[in-house]
C-alpha cells in the first residue's frame, strides 16, 4: 500500500524485507486453550475450548550504512521509502506526514525502537513495549545493549521510567520521538506478532528481569479483592466485600502505586479476585499456583488473562451474572453485576486448595 508518495508494508513484507538482519526468533507456539465454564453456573460456557497459533517473533538489526533509513515520529522504522511493520499497523504515518513537525537531531551508533504507535496503558507497555524490550536485551551482546539509545513516542508515566530503569536504560539513554529525531549507524527493532496473546517468551523474560531487579518478597499467602475505579464499576460490590472479609480477603482499592509495590502486592498473594481490568496485568508477578478469579460484564470477555494465566501456572476461574453476551469492545465500559450470595456459595469451590 501506498500512502503519500510512502509505501507501507504489511507483517509479511516486514518480516521479508529486515530477513536478512534477523539475529533472533521464536518459532511460532500453539496452545490449546481449554474451556471455561461460569464459576456458578457450570453449564454456562464462559470461553470454548480453541487452539490458538501465534506467529514468530523476531529481533532485527539493521546497518543504516547508507544513511537512507530513519526513525519517523510515531515511532516506526522507514527504510527508503517503506514503513516497517512491527507492531500492530502502520497507517499513523498518515498523521506525521500531515501534521509535520520539526524535532531536535540526536546522533546514536545503536538505536532501539519498540513502539510504533502514540496509544497505550500499562497493559499495552508491559506485554509489549516492556516484554519486547527484554527480548532485545536478550538476543544483544551486553556492549552492544550497553550503549544503545531507547526511542518511541514516550507515555511520560511513572510506570514507563521504573520499567525502562529496571530493564538498563539510564535517563540520558531515553528519547521521546515526538520532539527528537534520533539519527542512528545501526536501528534494533523486533515485532508483536499478536493483540490477544502476547508472546509468553517474551513474558518469561520480563518476568526473570523484574525478579532480578525486585526486592526479594518474604513468602505470604493474601487473599486479594482488586477494586477499579473509573469506567466497568461492580454493582453490588459492598455487600461482596463483607462477605469476602469474612474469608480473609483484604480489599486492594484501586490507587497509584509503583511497579514496586505491585510487584510486591500480587508476588505475596495466593488468590487474586477482581472485575477484569488492566491492573490484572500484574498477574506476571505472582508465584505459580496463585488462582485467579475475574468477574466480568456480560457484553465485555476479552481473553488476555485466561490466556496468560495458565501459561503462569495459574488456577483461573471465571464469573458473570446472567446470560453471556457477545462479547464486544463497544460493551467495554458495560459495568459488572454481581450477586453476593450465588458467588459466596461456590467461594469455597475456589479457596479449597489454597
Amino acid at each position: 500500500m501506498r500512502l503519500l508518495g510512502r509505501r507501507l508494508l504489511t507483517k509479511d513484507e516486514t518480516e521479508a524485507r529486515m530477513l536478512p538482519y534477523q539475529i533472533y526468533a521464536i518459532p511460532k507456539v500453539v496452545t490449546n486453550l481449554e474451556a471455561v465454564v461460569d464459576l456458578v453456573q457450570t453449564d454456562k460456557v464462559m470461553f470454548d475450548h480453541k487452539r490458538e497459533v501465534t506467529a514468530p517473533d523476531f529481533v532485527w538489526r539493521y546497518p543504516n550504512t547508507d544513511r537512507q533509513a530513519g526513525l519517523l515520529r510515531c515511532g516506526a522504522l522507514r527504510i527508503g521509502q517503506s514503513i516497517l511493520n512491527t507492531d500492530f499497523g502502520n497507517s499513523v504515518v498518515l498523521q506525521d506526514r500531515l501534521r509535520p513537525t520539526r524535532r531536535r537531531v540526536v546522533q546514536a551508533d545503536v538505536l532501539i525502537a519498540p513502539w510504533s504507535h502514540y496509544w497505550g496503558g500499562y497493559f499495552d507497555y508491559l506485554l509489549f513495549i516492556a516484554a519486547k524490550l527484554c527480548r532485545i536485551k536478550q538476543a544483544l551482546p551486553p556492549d552492544v545493549f550497553g550503549r544503545a539509545v531507547v526511542a518511541y513516542p514516550l507515555f511520560h508515566t511513572d510506570f514507563e521510567r521504573e520499567l525502562l530503569h529496571m530493564i538498563g536504560f539510564s535517563d540520558d539513554r531515553i528519547y521521546d520521538t515526538r520532539k527528537v529525531d534520533v539519527q542512528f549507524d545501526e536501528c534494533v527493532v523486533a515485532n508483536n506478532s499478536s493483540w490477544f496473546y502476547p508472546s509468553f517468551a517474551d513474558v518469561q523474560c520480563l518476568k526473570r528481569n523484574a525478579d532480578a531487579y525486585m526486592s526479594p518478597q518474604p513468602t505470604a499467602d493474601r487473599r486479594l479483592y482488586i477494586r477499579r475505579a473509573g469506567r466497568r464499576r461492580v454493582i453490588y460490590e459492598e455487600p461482596l466485600l463483607e462477605r469476602l472479609r469474612a474469608y480473609g480477603f483484604e480489599i486492594i482499592d484501586d490507587l497509584p502505586r509503583s511497579v514496586a509495590e505491585q510487584y510486591a502486592l500480587y508476588s505475596s498473594a495466593s488468590v487474586v479476585v477482581g472485575p477484569h481490568g488492566a491492573s490484572f496485568a500484574n498477574i506476571l508477578w505472582c508465584r505459580p499456583g496463585t488462582r485467579l478469579f475475574e468477574l466480568f460484564p456480560a457484553g465485555y470477555m476479552p481473553e488476555y488473562f485466561r490466556y496468560l494465566a495458565p501459561k503462569l501456572s495459574m488456577p483461573y476461574a471465571a464469573y458473570c451474572h446472567g446470560p453471556v453476551q457477545e462479547s464486544h469492545h463497544s460493551n467495554v465500559d458495560q459495568n459488572v453485576v454481581v450477586d453476593p450470595d450465588e458467588l459466596m456459595q461456590r467461594l469455597d469451590v475456589l479457596l479449597a486448595t489454597v
